[in-house]
């Protein structure tokens, strides 16, 4: 994982048995340098006068014996032969037999060199279990114990200083208990923080995951105005840099670097328009300093002004249509009453040719209204999407028929045609019966004047090479104006007089519903083609 790779360099912690091999070592290192210096201080008697003063001729062989010994374990150390507790119990035991035997030849615990078998103790007890670490300092005291003893028989001296023997031992034990526990002490700190390191990496990955995908684009800046950190975001809006990092802002973007000395002049005014040359974006741009010194760095967060605007519209969209709607419920009423009360006029026999056309006018422009109040309504009423398997060319030869017949098409002017011709999709049959028949209605009125010249095709099948499922609708009429295109999906746009501007805008809703993409092409011969692509996911050839 990214994280504990990151961990590994944050913190860099040696594996416990490299770590107790390493210290193993070191014990034997010194073994052998004390040794040696034993050794040294005997042959050329440059050492203090107690050492070897009983025994020199011993004193001298068990030194030896030491070195080539203590030589012998450093050697062996290199070597993988996993077997580190014996190596540690063997040296604790020659250490011991060793310096009870200098402790005899060098005049007797009053020669202080019991200590040195406190130091082989203290380094032991940090390689070995508690129980061997007690071991040896209970070897280590009986060794000093037997050690006097002998040397008061062959001496024919009393058995003394037992206090001193004593307190000698008891330190034995006391720095193997405390040896080994800050070792385990020590293990456990190391793990702690290696843990923790791992925590401070799985946070930082989670931190960059978060900011590198965020849709607001965020640049840190040190104390010098160079980039320290951009996500993907902030990286679009600049303009895709081939290099970021390390480089200045202004060598990055000059139009931002200015705004930002123009905010650090007045960094009253949190938040600033901007428009860059590079990439022609409107961004909305925040300052804010870094730390509670001010020479820390700078944070810059970057959001598209259009995406705001957007999203605004969006919801001033959705509170005027829950206006609308409310007020359509209210018109609804007194408009039937019109419509009726019209219906009873036009019955009337006393009416002349002047107040009949009026009646006439009154159905024709009660009907749009009607029209107008339904089709709102039916946004606020769209139910749930039910998706189901639809072969398709059986499907859009039944829809082909039935729009024919309302529309009173002749046969050549409706007409359906897929490939390949065994295509199905996934699709809520009756909302797509509701989006083509809307799409075809609208072919129909704005391209009247073709009369029987007018054909509508109805096309589907798949994308070969993306496997996309897609229905078209085109026309050979008019084709919709370039300057108007971007426009027909907007709720109340209208071409024409008579049209109420919902028709697309119910369309559009109807395939955002149903997760269906829908877009308009010019035919290059002539006409119109409204598209509507299918998700992958949402269908198979």
């Amino acid at each position: 994982m990214r994280a504990d790779r990151l961990a590994e360099r944050l913190v860099v912690m040696p594996e416990p048995q490299a770590r107790n091999k390493r210290l193993m070592r070191l014990y034997f290192t010194y073994r052998v340098i004390l040794s040696i210096g034993l050794l040294v201080f005997s042959m050329t008697d440059t050492g203090p006068s107690f050492l070897g003063s009983t025994a020199p001729d011993l004193h001298i062989v068990t030194i030896l014996a030491y070195l080539v010994l203590a030589i012998a374990s450093l050697a062996l150390s290199f070597f993988d032969l996993d077997s580190m507790q014996m190596e540690y119990a063997f040296a604790m035991l020659i250490d011991s037999i060793v310096i009870s035997i200098l402790l005899y030849t060098s005049g007797g615990t009053q020669s202080g060199l019991g200590i040195l078998l406190g130091i082989s103790i203290a380094f032991g007890a940090q390689g070995m279990p508690t129980r061997i670490a007690m071991a040896s300092a209970a070897i280590a005291t009986a060794a000093i114990f037997v050690g006097a003893y002998l040397e008061s028989i062959v001496h024919g001296r009393p058995f003394g200083n037992f206090t001193l023997l004593i307190m000698l031992g008891s330190s034995y034990f006391a720095l193997a208990f405390l040896s080994h526990e800050l070792a385990a002490r020590t293990q456990l700190s190391e793990k702690l923080v290696k843990q923790q390191g791992k925590d401070i990496a799985n946070l930082t990955e989670l931190n960059d995951q978060v900011i590198h995908h965020m849709q607001t684009g965020v640049v840190v800046l040190d104390n010098r105005g160079h980039i320290r950190m951009l996500n993907d975001a902030a990286w679009q809006f600049l303009g895709r840099p081939i290099s970021t990092v390390g480089y200045s802002l202004n060598q990055i973007s000059s139009d931002l670097a200015q705004s930002l000395a123009n905010w650090e002049k007045q960094p009253r005014s949190q938040q600033r328009h901007l428009h860059t040359h590079t990439e022609g974006n409107d961004l909305l741009v925040k300052f804010q300093h870094l730390g509670e010194n001010e020479k820390t760095g700078t944070l810059i967060f970057l959001d598209d002004a259009s995406r705001a605007a957007e999203a605004a519209q969006q919801l001033k969209l959705a509170s005027l249509g829950k206006l609308v709607a409310s007020i359509a419920h209210e018109i609804r009423n007194p408009l039937g009453a019109i419509g009726h009360a019209n219906q009873l006029l036009q019955e009337s026999e006393h009416l002349q040719g002047t107040d009949r056309r009026m009646t006439e006018i009154i159905n024709r422009n009660t009907s749009r209204l009607n029209q107008v109040i339904e089709n709102i309504l039916s946004l606020s009423r769209q139910r749930a999407v039910k998706p189901e398997r639809i072969r398709l060319d059986v499907w859009l030869g039944k829809l082909c028929k039935e729009l024919g017949n309302s529309h009173q098409l002749q046969p050549h002017q409706m007409i359906s045609y897929v490939s390949p011709q065994d295509t199905t999709l996934t699709f809520d049959p009756q909302q797509v019966f509701q989006i083509i028949s809307a799409l075809v209605e609208n072919a129909v009125k704005h391209q009247s004047q073709k009369g029987e010249d007018l054909i509508i095709s109805l096309t589907g099948g798949m994308d070969a090479g993306i496997r996309e499922g897609y229905i078209a609708v085109i026309d050979n009429g008019i084709a919709i104006p370039s300057d108007v295109v971007d426009k027909v999906f907007e709720p109340f746009f209208t071409t024409s007089n008579q049209g109420t501007g919902l028709g697309l805008y119910i369309v559009k809703e109807l395939c955002d519903a149903n997760n269906i993409r829908i877009s308009y092409l010019p035919v290059s011969s002539g006409g119109n083609c409204f598209r509507l692509k299918f998700t992958p996911s949402d269908n198979n050839a």
